[in-house]
């Protein structure tokens, strides 16, 4: 889960606002290309894995959590792999913290953005739903403490339990989510896809629920631009517990993602750690 999420950030990052004519011409699954506007995210993932890297390791390590430990958390696993793609206002707060308390008072936490559901997709390897909407709302409201920010954390998260626990036997994807949540939302994709969580969210729903390859949703989810990288993140993610899913991709995205001290073996590493809890 977590090496198919970095590949589709890795990957997604090169085309992250770029025009539709770039998309068109360079979105063809054959090699990795370089953000636009940082030039070190190249074959690397950014701050969608490695806040989801965070959220990770805390649910291996905690049953207990709050909002101190969630922001130790990231404050720890940012200054450990400093890395670009967040955007300032996460990234100064992350940088001025020595710890989550600090995070915490220097925070503007009253974002609409989609940053607290590109993290929260392990959170869905729970078993039990009223578990997976507290953890959700924990995480989130140390960034983003809105309706929007809290529930499209939510969305992703009820994702993945749907498809691990193999609930679409029982009803579809989107019924899961309205009923889990209350809501009654017509899931559908606006394009390019805005970095608003409500957006986001809505996208990814519509477009995992429809796909049945993982390399064809790596492309589509790409090809309707916009936050590129958050978006092919989630489906991947999502999609590596779909059991009626085709999960081969191209081997470069293998073979040539980063594996340094986080790459891709620490990655790989933390998946076998998911697996061995959530059986």
């Amino acid at each position: 889960m977590i090496l198919e999420a970095a590949i589709g950030d890795a990957y997604g990052a090169g085309f992250e606002f770029q025009k539709q004519e770039y998309i068109i011409e360079n979105n063809d699954l054959t090699r990795y290309h370089k953000h636009g506007m940082y030039t070190e995210i190249y074959k690397r993932y950014t701050d969608d894995t490695q806040m989801a890297i965070a959220i990770t390791e805390l649910l291996l390590e905690e049953n207990d959590w709050n909002e101190v430990k969630v922001a130790d958390k990231f404050v720890e696993v940012f200054h450990r792999d400093k890395r670009r793609g967040y955007s300032d206002r996460v990234y100064n707060a992350l940088d001025a913290s020595k710890n989550g308390s600090d995070f915490l008072k220097i925070i503007d936490n009253r974002s609409n953005g989609n940053g607290s559901a590109m993290r929260a997709y392990s959170i869905g390897l729970l078993k039990d739903v009223n578990q997976i909407l507290e953890f959700c709302e924990i995480q989130a409201k140390t960034s983003h403490n809105t309706i929007e920010g809290i529930s499209c954390a939510k969305r992703i998260a009820l994702a993945v339990h749907f498809y691990k626990y193999k609930l679409e036997k029982q009803t579809s994807l989107i019924e899961f989510i309205n009923e889990t949540l209350k809501e009654n939302e017509v899931y559908k994709i606006t394009s390019p896809i805005d970095m608003h969580g409500y957006f986001t969210t809505q996208s990814v729903i519509k477009i995992v629920s429809e796909s049945d390859s993982m390399q064809h949703c790596l492309k589509k989810s790409i090809d309707y631009g916009g936050d590129t990288d958050t978006v092919a993140a989630l489906c991947m993610a999502i999609l590596s517990q779909k059991e009626n899913c085709e999960k081969v991709l191209p081997d470069f995205l293998y073979e040539d993602l980063e594996n340094e001290k986080y790459g891709k073996d620490f990655l790989i590493d933390l998946d076998h750690k998911l697996a061995d809890k959530f059986q």
